[in-house]
């Protein structure tokens, strides 16, 4: 389903974690939640506590544009359990859980943090990749509902992945860097990759204006004018033999730069906030095609396995929150268009690309934390015509 539903397909997901995955879960029980507020927090003591929050969202597509002459409606749901606790002053855990489609539930953050300075803090466990804003905001905290598809980022789900990290936040919490080591792409038996080398990862960004309100190394792709932002972030990643098959690897090599500026417009209750947000990737193979995504799993959906392409890509997007309130919220019209340029002759005949433009708005009654959309997605998959679908959203966090 479009780049909604390419968030789930472009993130590579794992099947429900193995052994190890597990264990890192269990030991960090209990999770802080990035961004929403928490439903229940109960204190044990001091420095000592658990948090409970729930997030929801759920869509409707007149069709699924993905398919050709599908003209079928289509309809989604995600929900996620957001638990935290935190044993000592500097030392806490997260343990976030998703539930599928296939209505089995999974590890979506399994992490055990040591935050003893702000400028460096040790995670371990299952957690965010290095990786563009898209990915770092996550779903629930894009300026528009569906996931970009030029986001390509493997990761185990949901642009997680299992490993090490190291971050901090320095000159006034200005500048923000994270970096770490992971499984990586490709473990699975037949493929390039098959447990040997890990996945290596790393981003910097710096606030120009006011720092990001967003915790750790998260971020958001609109503050609705909480802050005037303008930041400028640079990752990438790398792994050898990250790609292909076992016959046939190649190196997984990529980067992007990406920026948000948004600024709050006029003073006191009324004010509207404009945003404007763009990034540019490169994503490298080595000159060979990836297996199939999901290639050995139960299903395309599970797995940190197959699906990266050769190319280049960008998006481009702008919003403004109205000032006036319109009943219960404000209005947000936004514009999004994304590129994705496939390398020269390996997928087709000069530079084949899929494009996707988003018209349409936010109705914001709480932030990210209760937001519906509407949206008009034109989308133009490689060697195709475009298609066209509506898609309405809500989402909800607490």
């Amino acid at each position: 389903m479009i780049a909604l539903v390419s968030r789930f397909r472009m993130s590579r997901k794992k099947k429900l974690l193995r052994c190890g995955s597990i264990l890192s879960a269990c030991v960090a029980l209990g999770a802080s939640m990035p961004h929403a507020r928490a439903a229940t927090t109960v204190n044990f003591g001091k420095d000592q506590f658990f948090t409970l929050g729930l997030g929801v969202r759920a869509q409707y597509l007149s069709h699924d544009t993905t398919m050709p002459g599908n003209k079928d409606a289509a309809s989604a749901s995600d929900l996620r359990i957001y638990m935290g606790a935190q044993f000592h002053k500097y030392v806490k855990s997260t343990l976030n859980l998703e539930r599928l489609r296939d209505g089995n539930w999974n590890v979506l953050d399994g992490v055990l943090q040591f935050e003893r300075w702000k400028a460096f803090n040790i995670w371990g466990g299952r957690m965010l990749t290095p990786s563009d804003r898209s990915n770092l905001d996550g779903p629930y905290f894009l300026s528009t509902y569906a996931f970009p598809m030029v986001s390509q980022y493997p990761g185990a789900w949901s642009g997680r992945d299992d490993g090490i990290s190291v971050w901090g936040k320095l000159l006034k919490d200005r500048f923000r860097y994270v970096a770490g080591v992971y499984r990586g792409h490709n473990w699975v038996r037949g493929g390039s990759n098959y447990g040997e080398h890990p996945l290596f990862a790393a981003r910097m960004e710096y606030n120009f204006l006011d720092p990001e309100p967003s915790p750790a190394y998260y971020t958001a792709s609109t503050y609705y004018g909480k802050a005037d932002i303008l930041a400028i972030g640079l990752a990438g990643q790398y792994e050898t033999d990250g790609v292909g098959t076992a016959q046939d690897k190649g190196d997984y090599k990529a980067w992007n730069i990406d920026g948000l500026f948004e600024k709050r417009i006029g003073e006191g209750a009324k004010y509207g906030v404009y945003t404007l947000e763009g990034a540019y990737y490169q994503y490298y193979t080595g000159g060979v095609k990836d297996i199939a995504a999901g290639y050995g799993q139960h299903s395309a959906d599970y797995g940190n396995v197959g699906g990266v392409n050769d190319g280049t890509a960008f998006l481009a997007s702008t919003a403004y929150l109205i000032p006036y309130r319109l009943g219960w919220g404000r209005l947000q019209p936004l514009v999004r268009y994304q590129q994705f340029r496939f390398k020269k002759d390996m997928y087709g005949p000069g530079h084949p690309k899929t494009t996707q433009l988003d018209l349409g708005g936010n109705y914001v009654m709480d932030g990210h934390n209760l937001r519906f959309t509407f949206d008009y997605v034109r989308y133009k998959p490689m060697g195709t015509r475009a298609v066209g679908a509506f898609l309405l959203g809500m989402q909800f966090q607490y």
